[in-house]
């Protein structure tokens, strides 16, 4: 019996132990979820950048990173930048966003590390020193308090909107720059050395009976194309521009018109003499050649009259399955003074489709996204300027003028272009560039003398070429 008692003892002290150890492993099992659900969440989306959240979304921080290298052929003599066989780097932009308050604050700041903006503080030909900021801005996500508020981006280097048709997008397209005219000529990319813009993107008009969606609707105000980053023009005559994209069908299951696009943008710029920068001082027109660049037309350095300058963009966009169709035209149209400075404007169109020939999936298929994908692209551009000097033909508009020997161009670009997607948003590929002018500068070093069009030997600025 004593042992028979013992044994019974020692059961009970092995069950009890064992329950402690249950207790013990649901405790810690408990923990360690507790602490898994702690954890930051890390999300990679290509184009996007590697996003880590924390559980409760109080805070996130996203790093991203874009490049593009080119290596460049251009016809025309070395001696003024036409290289052949360089590797040049027409991107290198990391970027990091850092969000609090499931991203109700968002602060961007983003720089631009390539030659041809920025980089090591110079510019493209190294005559000039800038900041090397790409963005840096604050912006408020008040649409995650309610939906019919914007996102309001202000700072330094927000961007403006103009026109989406007009390359259709430089990270996934096919086309090597924006067209000639609207890169050209103040609002470029729509950078603003500062500024505010009010965003109400992604609005569903389901609200309204209209099956489609409100791309993106913006207002802003800013110093478009002008100053460096968060520098001042010292002048009270703001710039203002508006953009709107909508997309009619996009709800409804119709793949011939569900992606269908329509676009407007505005910019209204008040041409300032005593400012230090005007964003829309000029009218110039150069080709998109890296190394140099080729200006085909210029009406000279502050040679707009004082007043509001306008320009006015519409597009279309068509998705058609793996077919995109884009068109845009681009006016604008500047005071005249009165004086030596005369009236100026400006007029283009532009055509262009990408097509995803083939990818692992089958012919006609493919995406950005799609690792395997062959995207075809083309498209046309006609650029026509004028300088109006109250009759005067054949001189230059006053001191501050034309800088050439006519007053108006017309100039055609053709592009042909073929991509193949090495992984999601990651491609190798070919642009092909062919331009035309009526006109051609013949100055030394100038267009007509560097692409051998007239062929003085020794020539020099005194005498030019005939």
């Amino acid at each position: 019996p004593a042992l028979a008692q013992n044994v019974d003892q020692k059961i009970q002290a092995l069950e009890q132990e064992l329950l402690q150890l249950k207790e013990q492993q649901i405790e810690l099992k408990k923990e360690a979820t507790e602490a898994a659900a702690a954890m930051p969440n890390f999300s990679y989306r290509p184009g996007n950048g590697l996003n880590i959240e924390a559980a409760d979304k109080s805070w996130s921080f996203r790093p991203t990173l874009e490049t593009y290298f080119r290596m460049l052929f251009e016809e025309g003599r070395d001696q003024v930048g036409r290289t052949n066989g360089e590797i040049m780097g027409r991107r290198f932009r990391p970027g990091f966003f850092f969000c609090i308050n499931n991203c109700l604050w968002e602060l961007e700041a983003t720089f631009d590390m390539d030659g041809f903006g920025t980089g090591n503080a110079k510019n493209a030909t190294g005559d000039d020193v800038g900041s090397i900021l790409q963005r840096g801005a604050l912006n408020v996500h008040l649409e995650n308090l309610n939906p019919f508020l914007p996102t309001v981006q202000l700072g330094m280097e927000v961007s403006g909107s103009m026109s989406s048709a007009r390359q259709g997008s430089s990270a996934v397209g096919a086309q090597a720059e924006y067209d000639l005219h609207t890169r050209n000529n103040g609002f470029n990319t729509g950078r603003a050395g500062q500024g505010i813009l009010l965003n109400w993107d992604d609005r569903s008009l389901s609200g309204i009976g209209i099956p489609g969606r409100i791309g993106r609707f913006q207002l802003g105000m800013g110093s478009f194309g002008e100053r460096d980053d968060g520098l001042s023009s010292f002048t009270d005559r703001k710039d203002f521009n508006t953009y709107i994209n909508l997309q009619p069908f996009s709800q409804l299951k119709s793949v011939w018109i569900r992606g269908l696009s329509l676009e407007m943008g505005a910019w209204f710029c008040n041409v300032d003499n005593r400012a230090i920068d005007n964003g829309c001082n000029r009218y110039r027109i150069q080709d998109h050649g890296d190394g140099g660049r080729q200006t085909l037309f210029d009406s000279g350095a502050n040679s707009i009259g004082d007043g509001l300058h306008i320009a006015l963009t519409p597009g279309i966009t068509w998705n058609i399955g793996p077919l995109t169709l884009r068109g845009m035209a681009h006016r604008q149209r500047s005071e005249d003074d009165g004086g030596t400075r005369g009236q100026k404007k400006g007029d283009s169109w532009l055509a262009g489709a990408d097509l995803f020939l083939w990818s692992p999936k089958g012919f006609l298929t493919g995406s950005a996204n799609t690792a395997g994908s062959i995207l075809l692209g083309t498209h046309f551009e006609r650029v026509d300027m004028e300088i109006d000097c109250g009759g005067t033909t054949g001189v230059p508009c006053g001191t501050a003028g034309h800088l050439g020997q006519f007053h108006r161009n017309r100039i055609l670009l053709r592009e042909a272009d073929l991509w193949y997607f090495l992984a999601p948003r990651m491609s190798i590929g070919v642009n092909w560039l062919w331009y035309d002018a009526s006109n051609l500068r013949t100055g030394a070093n100038q267009a007509a003398h560097n692409l051998g069009v007239c062929d003085t030997p020794n020539v020099t600025p005194a005498t030019g070429c005939r």
